[in-house]
């Protein structure tokens, strides 16, 4: 049985992690009415800077609380990170059963368009350009924080190598001017499963070809670099790594469609396919 993540084709990984991305969007679907409701009702006070903090901070609880339930067979190994959600699995494949170090960080933003990623949340090694500011044109290679892999000792003394797979899950909302619940609205749940390092070759050879681009930071203010993922750009070249979970009923769930590719003359097209679930 094959239990080596490095033996696997560069298919056979995307495989794995597409498989991750689908239980993640299904436990998210059972939970996005309640996860609603609580977003959406839960009062938070302060100033701007502030009010951004606490709600990343109730999103990272939305995100334990659907997550709580979908785990796979555990393994009793921490993952030490600035990640929301981290647990140490076995991951079921038709190769095998794969340790597996699953990272999932939440994000609330009023963008829709973008994720804001920090270097210490990064997968791969990333390389783009920047295309605005005084800094346009500037081919920016920022190293990747996050390590390919956990070495677990096995009981042989050998080193099982759980493959790291990063996940991110953005709640899109937009803020509402009163003193009674609903405070703000929830739109759309953005979930998105950035690239394993090993797959760089095929998503981001270069800094032509590439889903990145320069996040918002203050080098004066020795900040921790931030990088964007662009949605549209990661779409373009895998349509299932960005999942979009919409709210169209009033006080219900997310409409269950999960988008996946079909072969194009120009590439892969985006295609959604309805999911059927239960709910929490």
């Amino acid at each position: 049985m094959l239990q080596d993540y490095q033996l696997l084709t560069d298919d056979q990984l995307e495989n794995l992690e597409k498989q991750t991305l689908r239980m993640i969007v299904q436990a998210v679907q059972e939970y996005s009415k309640e996860a609603r409701d609580i977003f959406q009702s839960t009062p938070i006070s302060g100033k701007k800077k502030q009010l951004e903090t606490e709600l990343i901070v109730l999103a990272e609880d939305l995100v334990q609380y659907a997550l709580e339930v979908a785990e796979c067979y555990p393994i009793n190994k921490r993952f030490a990170g600035f990640i929301d959600y981290k647990r140490v699995r076995w991951m079921p494949t038709p190769y095998g059963l794969i340790p597996q170090a699953l990272l999932v960080d939440a994000k609330a933003s009023t963008e829709h368009q973008r994720a804001n990623l920090q270097q210490s949340q990064l997968p791969m090694d990333a390389d783009f350009t920047v295309t605005r500011g005084t800094r346009k044109g500037i081919v920016v290679q920022l190293p990747a924080l996050l390590p390919a892999h956990l070495p677990i000792k096995a009981h042989s003394g050998k080193d099982l190598l759980a493959v790291t797979t990063a996940a991110f899950i953005q709640f899109h909302y937009t803020s509402l001017a009163s003193k009674s619940p609903p405070y703000r609205t929830l739109h759309t749940i953005y979930i998105l499963l950035v690239p394993h390092r090993k797959l760089k070759p095929r998503y981001n050879p270069n800094a032509t070809t590439s889903f990145f681009g320069e996040g918002k930071h203050s080098p004066s203010r020795e900040e921790e670099p931030r990088i964007r993922v662009y949605f549209d750009r990661l779409i373009a070249m895998c349509p299932w790594r960005v999942q979009t979970l919409k709210y169209t009923a009033p006080g219900g769930y997310t409409e269950p469609l999960w988008c996946d590719a079909q072969a194009g003359v120009q590439g892969p097209v985006p295609v959604q396919l309805p999911f059927e679930f239960i709910g929490r």
